[in-house]
């Protein structure tokens, strides 16, 4: 997508397609006992948790529905909680959003450390010799101030999503950025900006001669063992320094046990310790005492985190030698405070607790359980009397600000597929899910798998769930028909999303 932090106005589409069916089925996935070489299993009162409190996190998301993917508690490089969540299964990718400024700032670090940038200090303009600009605000922009979130531009979180609707035609991404005004001098005010960190990546770029997706595998991947990525780039070839990274759940672990050891992995320094001392510094401190470093959240306790739309989260205690990573679909801040007390509350000053070997047992029941379905079997869709007028007919859409021009929800043989047309784009046909049970569709550049079911709701209106996933964003698609008019509304949370179309039917 264009974003994957803000809505545009072909948000919905651009995800939807170009993608290819892989699958209607999940695989089972069997969990390795030593995943990745750096992390081994453990039951969680070997490292001081409470097996029996870190299964109330299980309760707790059932109960209130909550939609978070998977759930990874590492303390002392033991592996006392992997948890996912249906339909996300641990073999997928998973869009990390905002974590990617993390690890953008963890580039920079390592280009600075190798000399290929000078410093943070160094000039943006040095980088850029074609940009012929005057005034304080481009002859004085730093790296630094990109880090930051203090470049000074005029774009933050009011205005950045018509930016973007803006910046994804551009055939000169630099330019385009730099001609947004200065609003105040650089490194004077924070204002969270995704640009600064396109930025960041063309400087890895024009530094190193390597795309920073090139750069990571190079000096950070690789070493860290991290086989598969995907990373969305421009028609240039910058990768998007701001998010669009996808990683596996025990991938972004590595990134956080990295930190958590200060650079060092297998006797090796991947990143020095003087860099991570900055990029977990505050440089703004907000009201509730938290801050800002470079490309890192920090909390007042000094535990600091890489955070992206959605939950998405790698989080570092060094106080508890403990990484936390997270992964959602859209996860409001009251049930994320009370996930975070559960965890706390799980954890016990000593190093050691007594063994529980049956509340231990019940976890990892608990884990087996929260990866399957709760009804396997398709539920059944009613598609008699009025109802029927639904299915196998055109749905025509008025112009609208998420590019759809037409759908069809085709019922053929006793299954259910969506049939979607976008403005200037060929039309895809999705599989659909019956009732509890998903199908799934895979996008065949990225990898993300999506996850669609239909059902009817009991005002009558026909639901279909379009679960983006592994790119975070869950649609709920609603299809209403009656003699008094037609209507379709699209609700997705991350991106505050909330359409009401009048349509027509068309045999």
């Amino acid at each position: 997508m264009y974003s994957s932090r803000y809505k545009s106005t072909t948000l919905l589409l651009l995800l939807l397609f170009k993608t290819v069916l892989i699958f209607s089925q999940i695989k089972k996935v069997s969990k390795p006992r030593n995943p990745n070489g750096i992390f081994s299993f453990s039951a969680p009162e070997e490292v001081g948790f409470s097996s029996k409190g870190l299964s109330n996190i299980f309760t707790y998301v059932k109960e209130n529905n909550i939609n978070i993917h998977s759930l990874l508690i590492i303390r002392n490089k033991k592996i006392v909680f992997d948890a996912c969540f249906y339909p996300f299964r641990s073999d997928l990718r998973h869009d990390i959003a905002s974590c990617t400024k993390s690890v953008t700032s963890l580039l920079i670090g390592i280009a600075i450390d190798k000399g290929y940038i000078k410093g943070e200090d160094q000039l943006v303009a040095s980088f850029f010799p074609e940009i012929k600009l005057t005034g304080k605000g481009f002859e004085t922009l730093s790296i630094k101030d990109l880090l930051t979130m203090k470049s000074g531009f005029d774009c933050g979180f009011s205005n950045e999503d018509s930016l973007f609707h803006e910046l994804f035609p551009s055939n000169n991404w630099p330019k385009f950025i730099f001609d947004v005004p200065f609003v105040t001098n650089p490194g004077q005010q924070f204002s969270y900006c995704s640009c600064n960190y396109y930025l960041l990546s063309e400087i890895i770029y024009r530094a190193t001669r390597l795309s920073p997706e090139d750069f990571a595998k190079k000096y950070l991947f690789d070493d860290l063992g991290i086989t598969s990525i995907y990373w969305s780039k421009n028609k240039q070839g910058i990768n998007y320094g701001w998010g669009d990274l996808a990683l596996k759940p025990h991938d972004m672990a590595k990134i956080g046990q990295l930190l958590l050891d200060g650079g060092q992995w297998n006797n090796k320094t991947i990143i020095s310790a003087a860099w991570l001392k900055k990029a977990k510094t505050m440089n703004t401190v907000f009201p509730n005492e938290n801050g800002y470093g470079y490309g890192f959240w920090i909390d007042k306790n000094h535990a600091y985190n890489a955070e992206g739309r959605g939950w998405q989260k790698i989080r570092v205690d060094s106080g508890h030698n403990a990484v936390v990573i997270i992964t959602g679909g859209g996860v409001n801040e009251e049930d994320k405070e009370r996930i975070g007390d559960i965890i706390g509350k799980s954890l016990h000053v000593d190093e050691k607790l007594e063994p529980d070997p049956v509340a231990y047992n019940n976890l990892k029941k608990l884990e087996l359980q929260a990866e399957k379905a709760d009804v396997d079997s398709p539920g059944n869709i009613s598609i008699g009397g009025e109802k029927g007028k639904l299915f196998n007919k055109t749905i025509i859409f008025p112009k609208n600000s998420l590019a759809i021009e037409s759908a069809e929800i085709i019922w053929k043989k006793g299954s259910l597929s969506l049939m979607l047309k976008q403005v200037g784009e060929q039309t895809v046909i999705y599989p659909l899910g019956m009732g509890t049970a998903y199908k799934f569709y895979q996008d065949a550049g990225s990898g993300h798998l999506y996850a669609l079911r239909g059902y009817w709701k009991p005002s009558n209106e026909f639901e279909i769930e379009f679960n983006l996933l592994s790119k975070i964003n869950k649609y709920l698609i609603d299809f209403k028909i009656g003699d008094h008019g037609n209507v379709v509304s699209i609700k997705e949370g991350t991106h505050k999303i909330d359409e009401v179309f009048p349509v027509t039917l068309r045999d």
